[in-house]
């Protein structure tokens, strides 16, 4: 899985992304400015992945000779997306929560959305890096540089980590601990759909009318398939799985809601003692 060119890529992405967090700590830009570019850079991301991976397939027949199938061509050709490269996944979904930040105007309903954003971008966002599952198709260390959607990939997964970490933590954010159950509500929300997602896409075979095998298959959230790769072959190892991964899940996002509060409240503390040195007249005689 770890081949040379994938650590290389985890590597350009870390640095991209520390880069990409301290510069926007510098500048401090315009939160709907910053979303507004990131949601371009998005669309534009999104879009040089569908031409990468979208083929131009014949249509065919089925017709059986025998105990041979065979799949003559029927005279046109269709574009083609496979089921697993829909935007259905966190990172990809990041777009969707961008536009909405951008159109909400209540105060509420964009902190809910900060604390989504800042949640699901640097999880998904970091597991995306470490096990992108888009390396299987390269080898060599020249085709992971001399292909667009590995660009678009590693480019695409730093950039939703460096701006849910600006959202987090930034100067101007209000995501807190408090957000918890709101956060994990909405994650609950995404996560339920696709346990139908997964099977209504996946192809399975049947036998007298019973399925017997699945020859193709979607994971959208990982909630069919692990990431480590564990062969679970019966449904209480798959529900163990369902209930360790919600565990994690939610320790994971209590960890960063914990690092978003602490981080404003030491922000604000500072801020204090800035505005009581400057307003305090003896506590400024006693520094000089």
């Amino acid at each position: 899985m770890f081949s040379t060119g994938h650590l290389l890529w985890i590597g350009i992405s870390f640095c991209l992304i520390v880069g990409g967090v301290a510069a926007c700590f510098r500048i401090k830009p315009d939160e709907n400015r910053l979303v507004k570019v990131c949601l371009g850079l998005g669309i534009l991301s999104e879009t040089v992945k569908v031409l990468s991976v979208m083929r131009i397939l014949p249509m065919v027949d089925i017709a059986v000779d025998g105990a041979q199938l065979s799949y003559p061509y029927a005279g046109q050709y269709t574009p083609y997306l496979e089921m697993a490269d829909l935007p259905l996944e966190l990172c990809s979904l990041q777009i969707v929560f961008m536009a909405a930040l951008l159109l909400s105007k209540t105060p509420l309903r964009r902190s809910r959305l900060r604390a989504l954003m800042f949640v699901t971008g640097v999880i998904g966002g970091l597991m995306g890096i470490v096990m992108a599952q888009v390396t299987v198709d390269y080898h060599t260390v020249k085709q992971y540089f001399a292909s667009p959607r590995i660009y678009q990939y590693f480019l695409y997964h730093s950039m939703v980590v460096a701006l849910g970490l600006y959202l987090g933590l930034g100067p101007d954010s209000d995501v807190s601990l408090r957000r918890f159950k709101e956060t994990m509500g909405l994650l609950l929300l995404m996560d339920v759909p696709t346990f139908y997602l997964n099977s209504v896409f996946s192809q399975p075979v049947y036998d007298a009318g019973k399925p017997v095998g699945i020859v193709y298959r979607t994971n959208f959230f990982s909630s069919y398939v692990n990431p480590l790769g564990l062969v679970l072959t019966q449904r209480w190892q798959w529900i163990a799985y369902l209930v360790l991964r919600l565990g994690l899940a939610a320790a994971l996002t209590a960890l960063l809601l914990l690092l978003a509060d602490r981080t404003a409240r030491r922000r604000n503390k500072k801020q204090l003692t800035k505005d009581h040195s400057r307003y305090d007249p003896g506590h400024a005689r006693a520094g000089r």
